[in-house]
């Protein structure tokens, strides 16, 4: 039972040991140094960041108190997870976090211009210029402010503001005289309206009689219309009808002229047998006593006689 203790305390400080060095050491980094000729405010473990991105941190710091012509006083070496290669041309700045965040060194890669750093590469770094920058404004804005006040004491601002309040006052007199003239071409006008105002009623009741009288011309104009279209279709209606009787009546005259014809073609030809008859006879008027001949006047005879008898 000692043993498998001892060995459980034995297997877990190795664990914790292995944890702690983890965690010290961090995930694989590459190393690049950054010159600086000042600090600000950074130490060792401070962020490295990537376009706001923590891709590292701050592995030593190496001071150079009189360094060599072209060399910066600071080398600062980065420790860059391999992860997150750094192109050429990047610079380090020293940035911090508002006023009185911490500070952290901010690769700017906005005029790279080659392959990847690799291990050991040197670049260039500059100090955080914001807060030098925001000291330099404040102490031109005093400046600034101070030639401003002697200013004002130089120019006299008080006989200006003086002469500016009179003539703001005359402007105000002259705004109320405009105020007043406007008051009374209101009433003007005011009082204009109220005389016009019996004249338009007038007007409007004119108007109203006068669209009554049209709507009423209208309607008998509608009226006039419809009684004139109807008495058009009556009268197109009664032609139509009268030139059906005539052609009932031109289909029957038709039919009589027809039947009409055969009878009248019977009766010429009656007519020219007779006269052939007739001629016959006047020039042998014996036939008739004595009979004789080959009997062709005797059966012309009972051929008209026998048309005579038919009924027409």
């Amino acid at each position: 039972m000692q043993i498998g203790v001892g060995l459980f305390v034995s297997v877990a400080v190795v664990g914790f040991v292995w944890l702690l060095i983890s965690l010290r050491l961090g995930p694989d980094r590459y190393p690049l140094v950054a010159e600086f000729d000042t600090l600000g405010g950074i130490s060792e473990a401070t962020k490295v960041k990537l376009r706001g991105f923590t891709v590292g941190q701050v592995e030593s710091i190496v001071f150079q108190p009189m360094p060599k012509q072209g060399e910066a006083h600071f080398l600062v070496t980065l420790g860059i997870e391999t992860a997150y290669p750094v192109p050429s041309g990047a610079f380090a700045e020293i940035r911090g976090s508002g006023l009185v965040g911490e500070a952290y060194v901010h690769l700017d890669v906005t005029t790279v211009d080659g392959p990847s750093l690799v291990s050991w590469a040197h670049s260039k770094g500059r100090s955080d210029e914001t807060m030098k920058t925001l000291m330099t404004k404040i102490r031109d804005a005093a400046q600034k402010l101070g030639g401003a006040g002697q200013a004002i004491r130089n120019a006299d601002l008080g006989d200006r503001l003086t002469d500016l309040t009179m003539s703001m006052g005359q402007v105000a007199a002259d705004l109320g005289m405009v105020s007043r003239s406007a008051d009374s071409l209101l009433q003007a006008g005011r009082k204009t309206l109220a005389g016009m105002e019996p004249d338009m009623a007038s007007s409007l009741q004119n108007l109203d009689r006068t669209m009554s009288r049209l709507a009423v011309t209208m309607a008998r104009a509608d009226t006039l219309v419809a009684a004139t279209s109807e008495d058009v279709q009556g009268s197109v209606q009664a032609l139509r009808q009268l030139v059906e009787r005539l052609d009932a009546l031109l289909v029957r005259v038709d039919s009589v002229v027809i039947g009409k014809q055969a009878q009248l073609d019977e009766t010429v030809d009656n007519v020219h047998a007779t006269s052939a008859a007739v001629r016959e006879i006047t020039e042998n008027p014996w036939r008739l006593i004595t009979g004789s001949g080959d009997g062709q006047v005797a059966e012309e005879m009972g051929v008209r006689t026998a048309a005579e008898e038919a009924p027409e």
